[in-house]
């Protein structure tokens, strides 16, 4: 496979040198291959390099990396990806707060992986080469079966590590999260993503407009909700005083969770990926987002219940790191959570319909959101999942009773 001219051998030895402190160690074969199918990563292109080395003192080892890049400048994302600044978020998370917030955990013996370990971060080239982490047994869950109870609680548990790592990060670097890492997805000064989350609501109107029940109740609601889309997203994603608040992932569902099992097949533990979105907000957003991508239907049913335990083991964690600072109580956290659920709205009916898709039409990016035949009949075929048909009509009502499908 070809490989982008800058990575040579040397480029490669140079990197394996520092990361493993040998400046005898010397590399001796390079290959490649891509490490992800089409449609299965929009934001960034991953390639597996393959590595023979031989160390200085001749021990000899073959590694597999992860080579991290952005899209084509040319690709139709392209230009809403740096409109967010995706990338250097990433490398940011990679170079700098994520092995902060391990050596956080790392204090109160909290010993799991939370991060691929980063061989290079390459600024000038915006590239990351990160740590494979195939060859040490972790694995995704299958994204269109979805999450039991059981892989839903490691999550919830790892979420909690994470969001506690972050709250006593930012307590003794106050300005490193909150500062850099106000942009999301329904960030106010920005553009980009309102176009393809009003074209893809849009579609999700249309096929509530096909069946005449929900048609009836809700799509006039659904139609005066277009025009304030992105404003009652960012309202949910605000924050004020009395809200928790911590670094969330951001982008947290069945695809951005690695997984190792024991002998009989049971998740063991989980270590998260692709950060190009973690922003500085309530852990509610997190919460919202797995939730509404991730979990079997039956699992999704005991939503309150997975808040609950979330809160206590975010508590737990906390308690273990020493964190000297206000902490709501279980009832003022369920509200933080509850005052969020229009996010679910977006995107338990929008997201979710493309992270199980298995239909046969072009799931180019560049069709979330067009009006052309092409993107139309791939938007329809989104809601031809009798899955995801079942959660609208369970969905809808909650939504509406609770005042979410009004002005508000």
């Amino acid at each position: 496979m070809f490989l982008p001219s800058w990575l040579t051998e040397d480029y490669i030895q140079k990197a394996l040198q520092e990361f493993h402190k040998d400046d005898q160690l010397r590399v001796q074969k390079v290959c490649a291959k891509p490490a992800t199918g089409k449609g299965e990563n929009f934001v960034g292109v991953m390639t597996r390099i393959y590595v023979d080395f031989q160390h200085g003192d001749g021990t000899k080892q073959k590694q597999s990396y992860i080579l991290k890049q952005a899209v084509s400048s040319d690709a139709p994302q392209a230009k809403i990806f740096a409109e967010y600044d995706v990338y250097n978020r990433e490398l940011d998370m990679y170079d700098i707060v994520l092995p902060k917030m391990s050596k956080i955990l790392q204090e109160a013996a909290f010993n799991d992986k939370l991060m691929a370990e980063a061989i290079v971060v390459d600024r000038e080239r915006t590239v990351m080469i990160l740590e494979d982490l195939a060859p040490l047994r972790y694995t995704n869950a299958d994204r269109v079966k979805q999450l039991d109870m059981a892989h839903t609680k490691l999550v919830l548990d790892m979420m909690a590590k994470f969001h506690a790592a972050a709250i006593i990060l930012n307590q003794r670097e106050p300005d490193l999260l909150s500062r850099n890492y106000s942009s999301h997805f329904f960030s106010r000064d920005k553009k980009g993503y309102g176009q393809v989350f009003v074209g893809l609501f849009k579609a999700f109107i249309r096929y509530v407009k096909t069946k005449p029940n929900l048609k009836n109740r809700y799509a006039n609601k659904l139609d005066n909700i277009v025009t304030n889309l992105m404003e009652y997203a960012a309202k949910s994603v605000d924050v004020g005083e009395k809200d928790l608040q911590t670094l969330v992932h951001g982008d947290c569902w069945t695809t951005n969770v690695m997984y190792l099992y024991d002998d009989e097949g049971n998740p063991t533990t989980v270590l998260p990926i692709d950060f190009q979105f973690s922003t500085w907000t309530s852990p509610a957003v997190d919460l919202h987002y797995f939730f509404s991508t991730s979990l079997k239907s039956d699992v999704k049913a005991e939503e309150l219940e997975l808040v609950q335990y979330h809160y206590y083991a975010l508590k737990s964690t906390l308690e273990a790191l020493s964190y000297k600072g206000s902490f709501p109580s279980l009832v003022e956290y369920q509200l933080q959570f509850e005052k969020r659920r229009f996010l679910s709205l977006i995107i338990a009916n929008v997201f979710q319909p493309i992270m199980v898709y298995q239909g046969n039409e072009d799931c180019d990016f560049i069709n979330f959101y067009r009006e052309t035949a092409e993107a139309i009949k791939f938007q329809d075929s989104m809601y031809e999942n009798e899955e995801i048909q079942r959660r609208i009509d369970t969905i809808l009502p909650i939504l509406d009773a609770k005042g979410f499908l009004e002005a508000h």
